[in-house]
C-alpha cells in the first residue's frame, strides 16, 4: 500500500467542437478525488465510446506537488453529422423527395438530434428525434422522438393520418444496468372510404391511445472483464389504455 494520490485536476486538449464538459463528465473522478487508475483507465473507455473522436489518449503525470496527479486527455474531433437528399419515381407513386440530417454531438453539447422527412404524391412521412445524455449535469437521458404519417394514395380505398409523440427518461439502476421509462401519445385517423371498403375500415374517424412503457438494458461493452467479449441485453413493453380508445400490451 502506497502514499494516497489526489488528482489535482483534469486538463483536456484537442476538442475543437466538444465542450469539455462533455469530456470530463466521462469520470467518476473530480479534481480533489484520489487518483485510481482503474477509473481513468474506464473514463478513456467511456470517452471513445461516445464516438465524436478518431482517438483519445488519457495519462497521469506529476502534479505540482507529490501526492497530487494531473490527468491529460488528449482527443482529435472527427465529423458526426450526416445530411442526406434523395429523389424517386415510380409510376404508381409518381415523384418522390428525401431528405434527412443526423448529428450524434450537435452543437458540441454531446446531444442526438435527427430529422427526417419523405413527401411523394401521395404521402408525407416525417420524424425528429432529440436526446439530451445528461439532464441537469446528472446521468439522466431525455430522449424526445414526435412522427407524423399522412396517406392519400388514389388507389387506396381510404386516407390515413397517424400523429405520434413520445417522451422517455433513461437512467442507471447499476454500473452495467439502466432503466428507461416513456409515456407514449398517438392518433390514427381514417377519411375519404369509398363505399367499396372492407369492414374494418368502413366507420371514418379517430382513434386516440395513450400509455406508458419501460425498456430494462445491460450492457457490459464498457465495464467488462474481457474487451474482446460483451453482453447486451434489452427488455421491453408498452401498455396502452391510460386514457383514449385504444389498449394493449406489447
Amino acid at each position: 500500500r502506497g502514499e494516497r494520490v489526489f488528482v489535482e485536476r483534469i486538463d483536456i486538449e484537442g476538442n475543437t467542437t466538444t465542450l469539455d464538459q462533455v469530456v470530463r463528465r466521462q469520470f467518476r473522478t473530480v479534481e480533489g478525488d484520489p487518483f485510481s487508475a482503474r477509473e481513468i483507465r474506464q473514463g478513456a473507455e467511456r470517452i471513445r465510446a461516445l464516438g465524436f473522436f478518431t482517438d483519445a489518449s488519457v495519462e497521469g503525470t506529476p502534479g505540482t506537488n507529490p501526492d497530487q496527479v494531473i490527468v491529460n486527455v488528449d482527443v482529435e474531433e472527427k465529423p458526426t453529422g450526416s445530411i442526406s437528399i434523395g429523389a424517386s419515381y415510380g409510376s404508381s407513386a409518381g415523384v418522390g423527395l428525401t431528405f434527412g440530417f443526423s448529428e450524434t454531438n450537435f452543437l458540441g453539447r454531446g446531444q442526438g438530434f435527427a430529422l427526417n422527412i419523405t413527401s411523394g404524391s401521395d404521402s408525407v412521412d416525417s420524424s425528429i428525434a432529440f436526446v439530451e445524455p445528461a439532464l441537469l449535469g446528472r446521468d439522466l437521458k431525455l430522449k424526445l422522438n414526435g412522427g407524423y404519417l399522412q396517406t392519400d394514395n388514389s388507389d387506396a380505398n381510404y386516407d390515413t393520418q397517424e400523429i405520434n409523440l413520445s417522451p422517455a427518461l433513461e437512467f442507471p439502476m447499476g454500473e452495467q444496468t439502466r432503466l428507461e421509462v416513456r409515456y407514449r401519445l398517438f392518433r390514427d385517423t381514417v377519411s375519404n372510404i369509398d363505399s367499396g371498403s372492407t369492414a374494418l375500415t368502413s366507420e371514418e374517424g379517430g382513434k386516440t391511445g395513450s400509455g406508458l412503457g419501460y425498456t430494462y438494458s445491460f450492457d457490459n461493452r464498457i465495464t467488462g472483464v474481457n474487451p474482446n467479449s460483451f453482453m447486451l441485453f434489452r427488455f421491453g413493453q408498452d401498455f396502452a389504455g391510460l386514457g383514449g380508445d385504444i389498449k394493449f400490451v406489447q
